[in-house]
């Protein structure tokens, strides 16, 4: 059983020209906020690669400390992008997060997450939930619904995962176990 009051941010460079010496942007500073002010423990890495990414996603499941988990990079179509646009297939992060029963997920990458998808994942992860994007959104747009979901779900009101991603990713697919 987790205590659901940490959280694991993955974030993958946004820059897709390859200039990697450019200052960018991230959701580390926003995060940083939000839990600071709800009294919520975070860890936050960047990956480079699929590899990268494997190994923190391991470390995530088997750490029972850590209740949820956000990974913010580039995505489309059952893949998200690592540096340099590597593909990181949806095969290789549920075979990463596998027996990550109690767990939630959010991607914070479009084209995403749809229903197949959220089903196949939750069903070979064992994840508690999934949730996040069907389509393109903006980048700002996406980090804002992504910590007024994180902020429902720490509030500690009675809210659970999936009535909280139903209220904010209204249009976008959802499933639960």
């Amino acid at each position: 059983m987790t205590n659901g009051r940490r959280l694991l941010i993955l974030e993958s460079t946004w820059d897709e020209k390859g200039q990697y010496l450019r200052p960018e942007i991230s959701v580390h500073p926003f995060f940083q906020g939000m839990t600071e002010a709800m009294g919520v423990s975070m860890v936050y890495r960047q990956f480079n690669a699929k590899e990268d990414l494997r190994l923190l996603l391991h470390d995530f499941v088997r750490d029972r400390r850590f209740g949820y988990c956000y990974i913010a990079a580039h995505g489309g179509d059952g893949k998200i992008y690592g540096v340099g646009r590597e593909e990181i297939k949806l095969s290789n992060i549920m075979t990463a997060s596998a027996h990550a029963e109690g767990k939630g997920f959010i991607f914070g990458a479009c084209r995403f997450v749809t229903r197949q998808i959220a089903r196949r994942f939750l069903w070979e992860t064992r994840a508690q939930f999934l949730a996040g994007y069907s389509h393109d959104i903006d980048w700002i747009q996406s980090m804002l619904v992504d910590i007024s979901f994180f902020t429902f779900l720490f509030r500690g009101s009675g809210h659970d995962a999936f009535r909280a991603a139903t209220r904010l990713y209204s249009e976008h697919r959802l499933a639960r176990k």
